[in-house]
């Protein structure tokens, strides 16, 4: 009988790993989300329809959404509707009136920074129970804005 003789291996020598067919892997997916970017974003001309061309129904709903119930509290108590003054205690009968004309309904509700915020909330809740869909919180302007002096002078 043949003696067999075992052979040894050495230690493998690293192979260093061939990338070709990875980059021509992703150089096809970057190819192919570039082609495919155009579909996926809408393109075109948008065209609106002229005013004769709308129904009489059209110009009805167009007359409602111009309607807005915006209320301003003011810091000395007064409630402003529409930029007009009107007592607090008329906004349960008046807010819906102006909703129901709106195909929005929504309100839109500013106030001084000196008001509370817990009446900011009350009316909050209050035009939302007469009917606002989504209530609008605005920040107004200050009017005594301090205006910036010109360089060089005084």
């Amino acid at each position: 009988m043949a003696r067999r003789t075992s052979i040894t291996i050495e230690e493998t020598q690293k192979v260093p790993i061939n990338l070709g067919p990875f980059s021509d892997v992703t150089t096809s997916l970057v190819i192919m989300f570039m082609l495919s970017i155009p579909f996926m974003v809408e393109s075109g001309i948008f065209i609106t329809r002229s005013l004769a061309a709308k129904t009489p129904q059209m110009m009805q709903q167009a007359k409602k959404s111009d309607i807005k119930v915006n209320l301003y509290l003011k810091s000395d108590g007064t409630v402003m509707l529409n930029q007009e003054p009107v007592d607090p205690n008329q906004l349960p009968d008046l807010i819906p009136r102006l909703l129901a004309r709106s195909i929005e309904k929504k309100a839109i509700l500013s106030a001084d920074p000196e008001v509370v915020y817990e009446s900011v909330i009350e009316y909050i809740d209050m035009l939302k129970a007469n009917g606002a869909s989504d209530v609008l919180i605005m920040k107004r302007k200050s009017a005594t804005t301090p205006t910036p002096e010109e360089p060089g002078g005084e």
